[in-house]
């Protein structure tokens, strides 16, 4: 778990992994220097759970992105989950999440997996927006199968992610052109050839608040000079996203531009 200034829905997210169905699993959080009490309720957390939860010391990242990527060099596990700071997993997100990848490590031994989950979208108060973020955002998980095909899009949500140390060990270094950890973890499997799973089913509750790192847009209720700024947002995203794959594995940008327009195509109606 990456902290920073998460005092307001962090006690909520801790409470949610303890209840979980799955035991067998350990709590890392490095804070990135929050201001508030978030440090507090870790250490309060902490006094009661010490076989459980660890707080990891060590600098400031200044970022989401990088704060889980440093803890991950600093962990040494079977399995990895990232857990974001203001969500609130349902009770059998990590025994189902694990169900799966047991079955296809017994298909495929031995390669880097990742298997990810559908979200329920949630207001700050836990109330549903919608029942499937995939759907709202119309993303066709489908339709992105090769290391090229994520050049239009990431499908896959870090804070539904079980990935083991295969997929872990063929990450790329250094993460300096890293965007988002998940889009990271997830190329460099791909890359690899590597397996990513999706379970057609919510196991998080996903929740939307205007301190968000990242969330669901909603682009009908923009005004026009908001739509432009995105526009412009998106040509800038694109360039870094570029930049990233080519520091995973290089790629033309001929193949770059043609699988976006591949990926457009399967959402025409």
């Amino acid at each position: 778990m990456a902290t920073y200034n998460g005092e307001k829905y962090l006690g909520e997210q801790i409470d949610s992994l303890l209840t979980q169905t799955c035991k067998d699993w350990h709590l890392y959080i490095h804070d990135d220097g929050s201001k508030d009490c978030t440090l507090s309720i870790i250490k309060e957390y902490i006094i009661h759970h010490s076989d459980r939860i660890t707080l990891l010391d060590y600098p400031s990242q200044s970022g989401a992105c990088h704060n889980f990527l440093s803890m991950l060099e600093k962990v040494d596990a079977p399995y990895y989950m990232f857990c974001d700071q203001d969500d609130v997993w349902l009770p059998e997100k990590a025994e189902k999440s694990f169900r799966r990848m047991q079955e296809l490590e017994l298909q495929s031994p031995e390669r880097p997996i990742i298997v990810h989950s559908d979200l329920l979208l949630v207001d700050k108060s836990l109330h549903t927006l919608d029942t499937s973020f995939i759907r709202n955002q119309h993303i066709k998980i489908k339709a992105i199968k090769t290391f090229e095909d994520y050049s239009a899009t990431n499908t896959v949500t870090g804070c539904t992610m079980l990935f083991n140390h295969y997929a872990k060990k063929c990450m790329k270094e250094p993460y300096e052109k890293a965007i988002m950890h998940d889009a990271w973890v997830c190329l460099s499997v791909a890359s690899q050839q590597g397996i990513v799973d999706f379970i057609d089913e919510p196991l998080i509750k996903y929740r939307q608040h205007s301190d968000n790192t990242l969330g669901a847009r909603n682009m009908s209720q923009q005004t026009l000079m908001h739509k432009l700024k995105y526009i412009h947002q998106q040509i800038r995203d694109n360039i870094r996203h570029y930049q990233e794959m080519n520091a995973v594995r290089p790629l033309s940008i001929f193949d770059f531009l043609k699988a976006k327009l591949r990926y457009k195509k399967t959402l025409e109606p």
